[in-house]
């Protein structure tokens, strides 16, 4: 039986089958040429997508001098979206804002790229009035269309009792630049006034005031106030207020003029 010698630095340790060295010197080789480990593995993380770019929302804008009255219906329309890959816009919502204050919100889906909403005016007077519509996505990212602004006028009647015969026409030329006049109807003698007012309003001009005899009259309006100041374009109110023996009212009407 073949047997071997185990040396260690120059000194016989012992003698050992063959069999058994091969298996002692294999073992020693692996001990000192694999370093220990408490444990391997590896894997793979695929790059975070970060939105930077905020939606889009594009608001459909007025005409020019655009005027409404309380009550009436006054239509928005618009566009909006997110074309950025991974980012879904997850709020929306639009507001009426009237002189810095909102005075309504809609809210709609983030789904819809088209939107529209049917907003009833309110009974309020202001040349400051403008559709607000902002999306946001997952992201934080905020984006905020804005409508210019148009005008809305507080809806007028005619005071309770009075009476068929008050009458004020229509301004004419409307829009107007520098004149446009107005005629008008009184059933019967009394005191009457014919105010001009701003969209805001503000008393800008008096085109009549005293006592009047009942029948037809007209007044005309050049553009300026009672100190003869040239005004700014924009939406003014005349305002006829009657008041007689037996009957009375209020009439209103608008004209834009023009810059």
């Amino acid at each position: 039986m073949l047997a071997i010698a185990i040396i260690w630095k120059g000194v016989p340790l012992r003698v050992v089958p063959w069999g058994t060295a091969v298996i002692l010197v294999f073992t020693v080789l692996i001990a000192f040429t694999v370093p220990a480990h408490a444990g391997i593995g590896s894997g793979f993380s695929a790059p975070t997508s970060i939105d930077t770019k905020p939606p889009f929302v594009t608001v459909d804008q007025f005409p020019e001098f655009t005027v409404y009255q309380g009550g009436d219906v006054v239509t928005f329309h618009w566009f909006s979206g997110d074309d950025n890959p991974g980012a879904v816009p997850d709020y929306f919502i639009a507001s009426v804002v009237i002189e810095g204050q909102v005075d309504a919100t809609f809210n709609y889906h983030p789904d819809i790229d088209e939107a529209s909403w049917d907003w009833v005016a309110s009974e309020v007077s202001s040349a400051n009035v403008h559709l607000e519509v902002m999306a946001r996505d997952a992201f934080g990212n905020t984006t905020v269309g804005t409508s210019n602004s148009f005008t809305v006028l507080a809806s007028v009647t005619d005071v309770p009792g009075a009476q068929a015969g008050l009458d004020l026409g229509s301004p004419t030329p409307n829009p107007f630049n520098p004149l446009t006049r107005l005629n008008f109807r009184l059933p019967e003698p009394g005191r009457v006034n014919l105010v001009v007012y701003d969209a805001r309003g503000r008393r800008i001009r008096t085109l009549v005031s005293g006592q009047r005899t009942g029948g037809d009259f007209s007044a005309t309006w050049n553009g300026r106030d009672d100190r003869g100041r040239a005004q700014s374009g924009g939406v003014y109110i005349f305002v006829l207020d009657f008041q007689g023996f037996s009957k009375s009212g209020r009439i209103s009407r608008k004209a834009v003029l023009i810059p």
